[in-house]
């Protein structure tokens, strides 16, 4: 007789869940433990996709957890919004199983850039049995997951709204308006702005969206009606905005409102601004959305200490005490994607990995708060963005860091120079001097990452001490000439050129004795540290110095990079 021989077991998926509570951390964890080969489950969207990035994982569990009680300080549904979007745009292969809120469901079908297939499970019905169902139809390779379907109103709309994670540092806002034309035309509006912007026909939809994701605007027509019941609710969207998004500028929009109604509007909730339909105006509506974002000029000494001013005023308290230390990081390499990993060992270590994560997410929410304090949310920040498992600083129009002003002026000093303008020349290099307050972040000397950019602006003050004492001495103001020479050799006193410097200008002064103590401390110098000698160069002109021959007074001709004669011969 001949035996079947028994299918082999399919191997058992590996799972990564982003879950941001404890009690269902632990929930997750005693389901699915011991069942799997492999479970990571992470606290947070740092430690999560860390992990995506470490191996290829078959299934994904997200909550899409939105806690109203914490306002405008939750951010943990923008954190679900962005790992899943990560998933679908990086991790094609994994399913994707969510829980939430059974009126979360709507929102997230409707929200761009995510994957319609995705297995939603309502927390309402979460049990063991019911997530294990799910994780089993993968198993057993089911043609495909449980579509979130689509139960609600459909909004019409022209345009497709921007996907999740899009148009970073814009302005962030919902259009609540449930009448065809005028909700594709603040869309169409807004679209040309390159806005982030999403639209709602009912309250229902609104406050799934509010729920969902974060802005910094809502544009409401207070006459819109609930869909179940006909009845105007938006008094109780405002309710909403107004306890649980105390941040979010309101702008009403209407045509239809009387004017005691538009007077109860002001009255009892912080309406910025009230737009008549009958007198619409494009320009005026985007000045008004303009005018609630916050747009605080930030202002970064580096340079001889390390302190920061918003608005002119400075800002003592970053919100943890590790903060400062992280930002430096992030303003040393800004502009620059800087991994989680590394701002981690800015950070004390705790007890655990999921711990150092978490520590990192309060760590950089604090410290956007404290540079941005009227932000929706920790996630909406101008200043620093995230990027998949890295973080960046974004330097602006409105951010005024030291170091980037000195070698812009530097840069303006060397093109007047060029053009022959010295004396614009001069007072630019002035400027540049007089921004280096001491060295790039003297207190943190001992840290590695701070080497390259202290060189480097040390380079840039020297040069700028060596340029602007040739141009004194063009202008025939030795003195000044000499200051700056030597200003620069306290800079570094290994460069030969600057010595050179410092002997054409005291020999044009008449001072040959001063000259001279200049070449034979340059001379020591070079024999007992380097074991070498000098350049032909300083040794021809130590030589017409000493003969009493004609030298140029200026060791770089102004605006040429061009080296002098050393004498007139």
């Amino acid at each position: 007789m001949v035996m079947s021989a028994e299918r082999p077991a399919a191997p058992k998926p590996k799972i990564a869940i982003l879950e941001p509570r404890s009690a269902w951390r632990a929930k997750l964890q005693e389901t699915l433990a011991g069942l799997y080969s492999h479970l990571v489950i992470s606290a947070t969207y740092d430690e999560f996709l860390v992990a995506l990035q470490e191996m290829p994982f078959d299934l994904a569990i997200v909550d899409l957890w939105i806690d109203d009680a914490a306002g405008d300080a939750d951010h943990s549904a923008q954190d679900s919004l962005e790992a899943l979007l990560y998933l679908t745009e990086h991790a094609l292969q994994t399913r994707l199983v969510v829980i939430g809120e059974a009126d979360g469901r709507e929102p997230l079908l409707e929200t761009p850039g995510i994957s319609d297939q995705i297995a939603f499970l309502p927390r309402e019905q979460f049990s063991p049995e019911a997530l294990q169902a799910i994780i089993t139809r993968h198993e057993d390779h089911l043609s495909s997951p449980i579509s979130l379907g689509h139960t609600g109103v459909l909004i019409s709309l022209e345009l497709q709204p921007p996907r999740v994670g899009t148009r970073i540092g814009m302005p962030r806002v919902l259009i609540v308006e449930d009448q065809p034309f005028w909700l594709n035309l603040f869309a169409r509006m807004l679209e040309e702005a390159n806005y982030f912007w999403r639209a709602a026909t009912t309250y229902a939809q609104a406050l799934g969206r509010l729920r969902l994701e974060s802005f910094h605007v809502v544009l409401l027509n207070p006459s819109v009606s609930a869909a179940s019941t006909g009845e105007a609710q938006n008094w109780q969207l405002l309710d909403y905005l107004t306890r649980h998004c105390p941040r979010t500028k309101l702008i009403a929009i209407s045509g239809k409102l009387s004017a005691s109604e538009v007077a109860k509007l002001f009255i009892g909730y912080p309406i910025r601004g009230y737009v008549d339909k009958n007198s619409f105006d494009k320009n005026s509506l985007l000045s008004l959305i303009e005018r609630q974002i916050n747009k605080s000029a930030l202002r970064v000494q580096t340079l001889g200490d390390f302190r920061l001013w918003r608005d002119g005023r400075q800002i003592t308290h970053l919100g943890a005490p590790e903060a400062e230390l992280l930002l430096k990081l992030l303003i040393t390499r800004r502009n620059t994607a800087v991994p989680a990993s590394d701002l981690l060992q800015c950070l004390a270590p705790q007890s655990s990995l999921a711990r150092d994560f978490a520590r990192l997410t309060e760590t950089i929410n604090a410290v956007r708060f404290a540079l941005e304090p009227e932000l929706p949310r920790p996630a909406d920040s101008r200043l620093i963005l995230r990027e998949g498992a890295s973080y960046r600083f974004v330097t602006s129009h409105q951010v005024e860091i030291d170091v980037d002003l000195l070698e812009q002026r530097l840069n303006e000093a060397r093109l007047s120079e060029s053009k022959g303008e010295i004396a614009d020349a001069i007072r630019l290099y002035e400027q540049a001097i007089a921004l280096y307050q001491g060295d790039y972040l003297p207190a943190d000397r001992h840290i590695a990452w701070t080497a390259n950019e202290r060189a480097a602006v040390q380079a840039l003050y020297a040069n700028a001490l060596n340029r602007i004492a040739d141009l004194y001495a063009h202008e025939g103001d030795l003195d000044k000439a000499i200051q700056a020479a030597n200003t620069a050799l306290s800079v570094d006193a290994y460069a030969e050129i600057t010595y050179r410097r410092l002997m054409r200008y005291h020999a044009c002064k008449g001072d040959r004795k001063a000259a001279a103590a200049v070449y034979r401390t340059l001379v020591k110098l070079f024999s007992e540290l380097f074991a070498e000698p000098i350049s032909p160069l300083t040794q021809r002109l130590y030589e017409d110095i000493a003969a009493d021959r004609p030298i140029s007074c200026v060791e770089v001709r102004p605006g040429t990079g061009e080296f002098q004669a050393l004498s007139s011969d």
